[in-house]
């Protein structure tokens, strides 16, 4: 071969090398890396390279430690690796990379730390938002400022309460409003994993409503479906719901359940796609709703839960009189949650309730039973307790968990506004006790649960605590039909204002003790202590309880080695 050609094919090989060189070096991650379905095991890391190229990431009990890796070959540039045998409730810091070169550097933003194992007990945060998906100044103030309130505290679950990208749910519109704005969460969501719901803005990418067309919801699709990679086989607990358009996980003692409110259809001719029962609100020749696959697993998940604290949380609301109002003949997704998927959440004793879709914060009282338009709201009736539930009143709610399934009682909370707002909303909704809107209200909701007790806050843009309740569990008993020495244990009136009368039905003569406790199960004062007879024994109280403050407290009954409580709550 003449040297001049050899020479020639030396030179391209050289270039190619150089090239090829080029391309690697090129390689940049343009999305995250962002955490999904973290469980005490495990946990997803997703991000997305400006070229194709394969995927692999490091991870170590120790800031810039490589012990361990997970990779795999096949060229993308949207990465998802699941980092699987990992220690429940412990810290790890990783980074992503190719075969050829690190595309993070070591950083104390690159961890997660894994969930507690399932059922146990501890401190617990969470933060709520909703319809933040703008890149507006206001949506970096209410993330600062809450980053500002937790400060060191460590945030467990990060709930999406829909509308996450505006204005369509497009694949841009979360890269420019969602991960990269200044105003966004790309510093965050390296070590922030999120469980979202999808919201109808994220929909109009997915399957926007339409009376002559449906798409059937096994076959939803779209950005959204395409970012996000949810646990649909009971990975985190709950029941497998086989699908991303809703999921539950467990975290430490709580349940958490993340429903689709999008999943309606008001076309006639596709009423097997309806899966809310939207239809009969907006077409009355359809049939009523019955049930759904999604119904179907809502029972299923909620049947098999035995987590201490339950919570839903969706997009449309059902009760909200704000930018968008439950009222309104057109809202037909909020009155099939109000409906056909609220009584199913309260038959099985869900705590807490989240939404979004309106452009306020709302609050409920502790309620039940509310099915049907405002004007049926009755407070006699629906109210299960209609004091403030603020902790500091000693008015905070208390969940007697003596009572029947579906008699406990649920707190409704709107947060729509963590970007978005509305000026001169109507909050007038009779089931809320707390609102909060304007043209430049915004914030975002912030829950804290350990044991028996769980405490919501509402932050503001500008740091404020605007809102505040507390919700406690306990048992109750009335009736003691199992005890050896009492028969019965009860008090009227209750709640009681002046007076109040106490009947016990002994079995035999027995040593009592009778203590007034607040909330937190701390003494105020004995009402009685000595011996009583058996058969009926009667106290009324009027001199010891006077100028007791209005709120809920408990009557304890003491005996040598046995006690039952009971809530009162005095007006």
């Amino acid at each position: 071969m003449p040297a001049c050609y050899k020479k020639e094919i030396y030179l391209n090989l050289i270039l190619l090398l150089f090239s090829g060189f080029s391309l690697f070096s090129q390689i940049s991650v343009e999305r995250g890396p962002y955490l999904q379905e973290l469980t005490d095991t495990s946990v997803i890391v997703c991000w997305r390279t400006s070229q194709s190229t394969d995927s692999r990431v490091y991870y170590d009990l120790l800031l810039g430690g490589q012990s361990d890796s997970v990779s795999e070959l096949s060229q993308k540039v949207e990465h998802k690796l699941k980092l699987s045998g990992l220690s429940p409730n412990t810290l790890y810091y990783y980074s992503v990379a190719n075969a050829n070169k690190q595309l993070t550097q070591s950083h104390q933003n690159y961890r997660f730390k894994t969930a507690p194992d399932p059922g146990s007990e501890q401190n617990i945060r969470v933060w709520a938002i909703g319809d933040f998906g703008k890149g507006n100044t206001e949506q970096g103030l209410v993330r600062d400022a809450y980053l500002d309130y937790t400060d060191t505290i460590h945030t467990d679950v990060w709930l999406w309460l829909g509308d996450n990208a505006y204005q369509s749910g497009t694949d841009q519109e979360y890269q420019d409003n969602v991960f990269d704005s200044s105003n966004a969460y790309g510093e965050i969501m390296p070590y922030m994993p999120f469980m979202p719901s999808p919201g109808n803005h994220d929909y109009l990418s997915v399957s926007p409503p339409n009376p002559t067309s449906s798409i059937d919801p096994n076959n939803h699709s779209g950005p959204y479906f395409d970012i996000v990679d949810l646990p649909t086989n009971g990975e985190g607990g709950g029941f497998p719901s086989g699908t991303e358009l809703y999921y539950s996980f467990d975290y430490a003692n709580v349940h958490f359940v993340s429903i689709n409110s999008e999943i309606g259809s008001i076309n006639l001719l596709k009423s097997s796609h309806d899966w809310i029962g939207t239809l009969p609100y907006f077409n009355p020749l359809a049939s009523s709703f019955t049930s759904s696959p999604f119904t179907d697993w809502l029972h299923n998940d909620l049947q098999q839960n035995e987590q201490r604290w339950t919570i839903a949380y969706f997009h449309q609301p059902p009760y909200t009189d704000g930018s968008h109002s439950t009222e309104t003949f057109y809202e037909v997704f909020m009155k099939a949650m109000r409906e056909n998927i609220v009584p199913i959440l309260e038959q099985y004793n869900v705590d807490l309730v989240l939404s979004g879709h309106s452009h306020v914060y709302e609050r409920s009282y502790l309620i039940k039973g509310h099915y049907d338009d405002a004007d049926t709201f009755d407070p006699n009736t629906m109210i299960i307790d209609g004091n403030s539930g603020y902790e500091n009143l000693n008015e905070a709610y208390v969940k007697d968990l003596s009572k029947p399934d579906g008699e406990e009682g649920t707190v409704y909370i709107v947060c729509g506004n963590s970007a978005s707002k509305k000026d001169n909303p109507g909050l007038q909704y009779p089931a809320m006790y707390y609102g909060f809107g304007c043209d430049t209200c915004c914030g975002s909701v912030v829950l804290d649960i350990n044991g028996t007790r769980l405490d919501g806050s509402f932050i503001t843009m500008g740091g404020r605590v605007l809102d505040e309740f507390t919700i406690h569990k306990q048992d109750s008993v009335s009736i003691v039909e199992e005890d050896e020495i009492i028969q019965s244990f009860d008090c009227y009136p209750n709640p009681f204002s002046e007076e109040i009368f106490i009947n016990l039905k002994l079995k035999e003569k027995t040593k009592l003790r009778l203590e007034l406790l607040n909330i937190k199960g701390q003494k105020i004062k004995t009402l009685f202590n000595g011996v009583q007879k058996g058969n009926d024994c009667s106290f009324v109280f009027n001199k010891k309880i006077k100028g007791l403050p209005s709120g809920n407290y408990i009557l304890s009954l003491k005996m040598t080695d046995r006690q039952h409580i009971m809530k009162i709550i005095k007006l």
